[in-house]
Parts: structure tokens; sequence; C-alpha cells
């Protein structure tokens, strides 16, 4: 929960040497002081331990292209396996 709005928010980027932290919101990400959050709910118990992130934190775009490139690589190596 982001305060002082009290808006709840997911955790996409762990906190840096200053303390901020990037969360997502239902519109837009921002960067705040870790102290105006409060834990509402943990990772753990929202998502399996084998959870895929980047559905939530990835464009549709970025999620496209990455997928791309993996089955590149497996078509190259099915190939060179075959060969």
């Amino acid at each position: 929960m982001v305060y002082p709005d009290k808006k709840i928010g997911s955790v996409c980027q762990t906190m840096n040497e200053k303390g901020v932290l990037r969360v997502q919101m239902p519109d837009k990400k921002i960067w705040i002081n870790h102290k105006r959050i409060k834990l509402h709910v943990a990772a753990a118990e929202l998502y399996p331990e084998d959870y895929d992130f980047s559905i939530i934190f990835d464009s549709v775009k970025n999620r496209k292209l990455r997928h791309n490139m993996d089955r590149g690589k497996m078509i190259e190596e099915t190939m060179v396996l075959e060969s």
C-alpha cells in the first residue's frame, strides 16, 4: 500500500542504495521511498514459486520479442543437433 494516498500497487524493482523502490500502480510505475510503503500481502502468498513476473511488469511488445528470440534459439539448437 502506497501512503499517503493508500493506493494498492506491486513492487516491481527492489530498493536501491537510497531506499527508493519502484512500484507498479494501476495506471503507471512510480519511484517511491520505502518509508511510504506498507506491505499489504507478501509476494510468497500471491504467486507460486516459479511464477513469470514478466507477465505483470513487461509490455506485450517486449514479451513477444523475448518469446520470438527464445523460439529462434530453440530452432537453431534443434537444427544443429539434427545435422
